[in-house]
């Protein structure tokens, strides 16, 4: 296990990053203003350059993208999961976040009584985290654990998890209901920096993605338990072996996943303005991408693929229709999987 990460390594992220958004600019470039019409823009502000805003948009889309894959990932790595199940997780940040905080009248599932919360926002989002992580806990002791000891197959637990993310989908639907609802109604203030516009909701979320993932970051290469995840997620059995409780790192790690997944879900609700019952659904396959286009089971690598598929998903909609943008991101993946199959951050394996 290498105690830090290759310097080649970065080199080879910064420099995918960079053909990636020279390769947009030429593109968008050449299309010229062909897909000007395509969607509803807040760049028709004097001083604001299109190009410029989406990839900035794309950059904060990746930012808050890699909450949730950097949990996907951490699973991955230690379990060998594909966890379809992980949608729901974002979903179920946001919507605990709108329980908590809205003015309107809510109820508790079964129990036909009506009351109103209304926490401020920062309370509830806090209260949320940490009952996504409580979720995270509950579902390896009383799952994932037992199947693990059953020694259920990875396949057979990925379609375990396919079936507990429509039962959650449908949960979420039935409590919240279908509609899009707001987890703040104020009308965010926006400033002019150079030829992008911030808006101050904008800020704090990318101020707190960032100080969230270096968090993760430094926990995973200066701390003891961030060192043992490491461990396991390398070689179990050596882990075991070497005296490392994998069981108490697992349970850790889905804590952690599905704690970052609600941060996820709440910031990506004040980013879009807006949530609903399914966005974590609709977030799944880009979760996926980012994992597999950083490298499976490398959570650095998950951040790198966020950040490309963010920057592909924004700066997409200036030439292609907005129903598109998400088909574009995996366009890249596929790319670069024909190109490099173990993904941007990934180590090759011998295979026969």
């Amino acid at each position: 296990m290498r105690a830090r990460i290759d310097r080649r390594v970065l080199l080879r992220a910064a420099l995918v990053l960079v053909v990636a958004a020279i390769a947009i600019t030429v593109v968008l470039t050449l299309a010229g203003p062909a897909g000007a019409t395509a969607e509803v823009d807040v760049t028709s502000e004097p001083g604001t350059n299109r190009v410029a805003q989406n990839f900035f948009n794309g950059v904060v889309f990746g930012l808050l993208l890699a909450l949730a894959s950097v949990g996907l990932s951490l699973i991955y790595g230690t379990t060998g999961l594909s966890n379809f199940a992980h949608g729901e997780q974002v979903s179920l940040g946001a919507m605990l976040a709108y329980f908590l905080a809205t003015q309107q009248p809510v109820s508790i599932p079964l129990i036909p009584v009506e009351f109103t919360i209304g926490l401020p926002l920062w309370l509830a989002a806090i209260i949320a985290i940490v009952l996504a992580g409580g979720s995270g806990w509950l579902q390896d002791r009383f799952l994932w654990s037992k199947l693990r000891k059953r020694r259920v197959g990875v396949v057979q637990q990925m379609i375990v998890s396919i079936g507990l993310s429509l039962a959650l989908l449908n949960f979420l639907q039935w409590w919240i209901g279908p509609d899009r609802v707001r987890l703040s109604r104020a009308i965010e203030e926006r400033h002019q920096i150079g030829p992008i516009q911030l808006g101050s909701i904008t800020a704090m979320s990318i101020v707190i993605s960032v100080v969230v993932l270096l968090g993760v970051g430094y926990f995973l290469m200066r701390t003891r338990l961030g060192r043992a995840t490491r461990a396991v997620s390398d070689n179990p059995a050596l882990a075991a072996a070497s005296g490392i409780k994998v069981d108490a790192i697992i349970r850790l790690v889905w804590v952690m996943a599905a704690s970052l997944a609600a941060l996820g879900g709440i910031l990506m609700a004040l980013y879009d303005s807006g949530t609903k019952f399914d966005v974590g659904a609709r977030l799944l396959l880009l979760m996926f991408a980012a994992v597999t286009l950083g490298g499976l089971g490398q959570p650095f690598g998950a951040l790198v693929g966020s950040l490309v598929i963010g920057i592909v998903v924004e700066t997409s909609t200036l030439w292609l229709g907005p129903d598109l943008k998400y088909a574009t991101a995996l366009g890249i993946l596929i790319l670069v999987l024909l190109v490099r199959p173990q993904g941007i951050l990934g180590r090759a394996e011998r295979v026969g």
